[in-house]
């Protein structure tokens, strides 16, 4: 089952001068961007402020999860921290033996 793909509002990018109360509204109602073109060709999004903070916080989300995802994957074991000591002890003598 695929989702449907949601196409964002078009407009000529001089509606912006004709229409900004409208566009503004319409923004802030759907929280969906709304694409403005020039010469048929994408110009600018116009999208209202509390749905494009609330992408952001997601995009922000969604990248935590991938550098977590990512980190447990170079992550081979937990250490106790015993084991951490013994090695740190380890690494503190071969410095010594080596500037001795």
């Amino acid at each position: 089952m695929s989702l449907p793909v949601m196409i964002p509002e078009t407009r000529p990018i001089s509606d912006l001068r004709t229409h900004l109360p409208e566009i503004e509204e319409t923004a802030r109602e759907t929280g969906e961007p709304i694409v403005l073109t020039r010469n048929g060709a994408p110009a600018l999004v116009v999208i209202d402020c509390q749905a494009y903070n609330r992408a952001m916080q997601r995009e922000r989300h969604i990248r935590k999860l991938r550098e977590a995802e990512i980190e447990a994957n170079y992550v081979a074991k937990t250490v106790s921290l015993d084991e951490s000591k013994a090695r740190m002890k380890q690494v503190a003598e071969t410095l010594e033996a080596l500037h001795a």
